[in-house]
């Protein structure tokens, strides 16, 4: 179905609903995003996330966003909103579930880290799927870094705090994650690092595009 078919079909099949929860926003390639809040400054469109912060993309990309979407019941299996072959899947699925993050951001955040690599060290140090650094083990109580479920459960729960920090900026949030958030704080922006730019702009792709 074409992507202006089938926004004009969940348009009609949306207005008979009394309830307003949330916006649908659909894509070009008929991709859509249920999201809390849509809006578009200049040539950006900004989305409010269920699972916090934000997500922007160029407006060019979105063929419609509906109001009125009401999402179907919770999933008992939240891992199904990733692809069957993903590694970790469940693990990630749980410990989102159980800290209120956005499943395909943490899997973006994996991805772009360690591309799933739990034995990942970097030049800097950081270490595991999620490659924390030595201060944010010590922070986050984390025992081994090699451990797949002490690294994960540790990250998004830092992931989280980036979050909050920065007030639900998504972008800052990452940048903070990746840069560190006296940086962020201090540029009050996305620091001009080029590393922390282009590590930003890759897993916001990544979300866009799961």
């Amino acid at each position: 179905m074409r992507p202006a078919v089938a926004a004009a079909a969940l348009t009609a099949a949306l207005a008979a609903s009394p309830c307003a929860a949330m916006e649908l926003v659909v894509f070009a390639g008929d991709r859509t995003l249920a999201v809390l809040r849509y809006e578009e400054r200049g040539d950006q469109a900004v989305m409010e996330l269920p699972g916090g912060g934000r997500l922007g993309c160029p407006k060019s990309r979105v063929v419609a966003h509906i109001e009125g979407y009401v999402p179907p019941p919770d999933d008992p299996e939240p891992s199904r909103a990733l692809p069957a072959e993903m590694p970790y899947r469940e693990s990630i699925a749980r410990y989102c579930q159980e800290y209120g993050m956005d499943c395909k951001l943490v899997a973006a955040v994996v991805r772009v880290e360690s591309n799933f690599n739990p034995r990942a060290v970097s030049p800097k140090g950081a270490q595991g799927l999620m490659q924390l650094m030595p201060s944010v083990q010590r922070d986050e109580g984390v025992r081994d870094p090699f451990d797949p479920e002490q690294n994960l459960r540790a990250g998004i729960r830092y992931l989280k705090k980036m979050l909050e920090a920065c007030r639900g900026d998504l972008g800052l949030a990452l940048a903070a994650y990746n840069a560190g958030l006296t940086r962020v704080k201090a540029a009050e922006t996305v620091p001009r690092i080029r590393e922390t730019e282009g590590y930003v702009a890759r897993i916001l792709a990544l979300v866009e595009e799961m």
